[in-house]
């Protein structure tokens, strides 16, 4: 449909053009001479861009939430508020976590008790056979076997009878047995304190999840709960948003998407806001074309450390592809756009001798501040009028100084 109005504009500019006797034989106007002003069509150094469009989105957003249970003591931030590192966020009642890991402390003292002060220089390093009840046992074995060899040699002597002899073996056997046993029963305290130390471990670690601090600074961008309010682990807490850097998410149409790489500049402005120039960097691509919109995922990194830009925003962004080249340019104000067709006036002598201005067909390309790139229709060096609002072929001009 473009291409036909197209044709449709040509068309019309052809018959304006023979109406007009080519632009510069019309009949003498009865109105005064316009007065115009002549500006040269010059380059301008401008790189190739991919125009596109895309979303500005939180470099990371994250959920915080409580490992443990527990009555929400405080909350120390709002929607919107901005966050350090390592701030406080939330804590929860903690008279309950200190109670448990008093309770757990003297857990572990009891059990080390049983152990004797050997158990202050450390369990791992701990030996069974110097702690109290294996000594004693140990002492009872040396004792009974003593008495066993004195038996023993009286009975060769024929001092004793032979059962007391057996007596004694027996006893020696129930000696060593209770030597045993109480070195396992050592190794059980040594287990035992383990599991203790372990419990109180756990304690500490539990008072220690019963606060939540920032792991990254950012904003805050949803409260999900309220001092006093009774939470199950696991509840949600706040959404942290790390805005700075920013990512801004593109879809690029595959038709360009094989011109994008990473570290390519990014320009774009935010929609709704001032027409400020922000500029970034093409950080990341995607790995496939998506079938649904035929177009390509760019991420571009762009820093936000004054949380200028917002998440959410939408934007509009040219990806520079290429480097910059010459191009030619002419004020935006000379271009005159009428049934889809672009012209520019230029000012030449009619037959009467007066000057006239004389339209020229030109297709335009982007637009840069206030000037707008020509690709076709202009040579460079060529004067135009500056301003062509209302202006006509054949029109008699005078050119202003």
């Amino acid at each position: 449909m473009n291409h036909s109005l197209r044709k449709l504009g040509l068309w019309f500019a052809a018959l304006t053009v023979v109406a007009c006797g080519g632009g510069g034989t019309a009949a003498a106007p009865k109105s005064p001479p316009r007065p115009v002003k002549l500006v040269t069509a010059s380059t301008a150094e401008l790189p190739d861009k991919a125009a596109v469009s895309g979303v500005l989105a939180a470099q990371e957003e994250l959920v915080l939430g409580l490992e443990v249970a527990g009555r929400l003591a405080t909350l120390a931030v709002d929607v919107g508020d901005v966050v350090a590192a390592d701030a406080a966020i939330a804590t929860l009642a903690p008279a309950e976590f200190e109670l448990t890991v008093l309770r757990a402390e003297a857990q572990l003292t009891a059990t080390l008790a049983r152990l004797g002060p050997l158990a202050n220089a450390g369990l791992d390093t701990l030996d069974v056979d110097a702690t109290p009840p294996v000594r004693e046992a140990q002492a009872v074995v040396v004792e009974v076997t003593l008495r066993r060899d004195r038996i023993a040699s009286m009975v060769q002597e024929r001092v004793q009878s032979a059962a007391d002899l057996e007596a004694a073996a027996a006893t020696l056997a129930v000696a060593e047995s209770r030597l045993q046993r109480a070195r396992d029963e050592v190794r059980t305290w040594l287990a035992e304190s383990q599991l203790r130390r372990v419990e109180l471990q756990q304690a500490r670690k539990r008072q220690l999840d019963s606060a939540i601090k920032a792991p990254w600074a950012g904003r805050v961008g949803a409260r999900h709960a309220t001092a006093g309010q009774v939470l199950t682990a696991g509840s949600p807490v706040v959404t942290l948003l790390r805005v700075h850097p920013l990512r801004l998410r593109l879809r690029v149409p595959d038709r360009l998407a094989m011109g994008i790489e990473i570290g390519q500049a990014v320009e774009f402005t935010v929609d709704g806001g001032a027409l400020t120039l922000h500029q970034g960097r093409v950080v990341r691509t995607g790995a496939a074309i998506e079938r649904g919109d035929r177009t390509r995922l760019v991420e571009v990194e762009v820093q936000n450390p004054d949380h200028a830009l917002l998440p959410g925003a939408f934007c509009r962004a040219h990806i520079v592809t290429a480097a910059a080249v010459a191009r030619l340019m002419v004020p935006r104000t000379a271009v005159l756009t009428f049934a889809g067709v672009d012209r520019v006036f230029t000012v030449e002598p009619g037959p009467d001798g007066q000057l006239r201005a004389k339209g020229q067909i030109v297709e335009i390309g982007r637009t840069v501040g206030d000037l707008v790139e020509v690709l076709t229709g202009l040579k460079l060096g060529v004067n135009v009028v500056r301003e062509a609002t209302g202006l006509a072929a054949g029109v008699v001009v005078l050119v202003a100084e």
